[in-house]
């Protein structure tokens, strides 16, 4: 369990737990009623990104949970064989830029998936109007 704390609050998980901190405050806001979960909708534009099927609070909230299970991941793995010095921070280096890209491909593919599954289009209403 130290060592998983340690970890969390090093270099370079230690942003990535710091952005996780803000999406579980957010979504403690809204939880409560305090704010919306689609109050970033028309701030962000997630077609440029490809994430434009689901809220952006959403996918975004889905990249930093996948970021930094990504670098704790890494992280915990290099642990015990990076020993330090200038090994250890081009390692840190390398797992800061490689969470947030994989955080981003897993995020665009369950997104997908996600549209597959939930189409866009509304079946058939069972009300009739005559």
């Amino acid at each position: 369990m130290r060592t998983f704390a340690e970890v969390a609050v090093g270099f370079p998980v230690f942003h990535f737990t710091v952005a996780l901190l803000v999406v579980t405050a957010f979504w403690l806001l809204v939880a409560v009623g305090a704010v919306g979960s689609r109050c970033f909708d028309e701030d962000v534009d997630a077609a440029a990104w490809r994430l434009g099927e689901v809220p952006v609070a959403v996918s975004f909230s889905l990249m930093t949970v996948f970021a930094w299970s990504g670098a704790l991941g890494a992280g915990l793995l290099l642990e015990p064989v990076v020993s330090g010095g200038t090994v250890r921070a081009l390692t840190g280096f390398a797992v800061l830029v490689a969470a947030p890209v994989a955080a981003s491909l897993a995020t665009r593919l369950l997104v997908r998936l996600w549209r597959r599954r939930v189409p866009d289009e509304r079946g058939p209403s069972r009300t009739a109007t005559s």
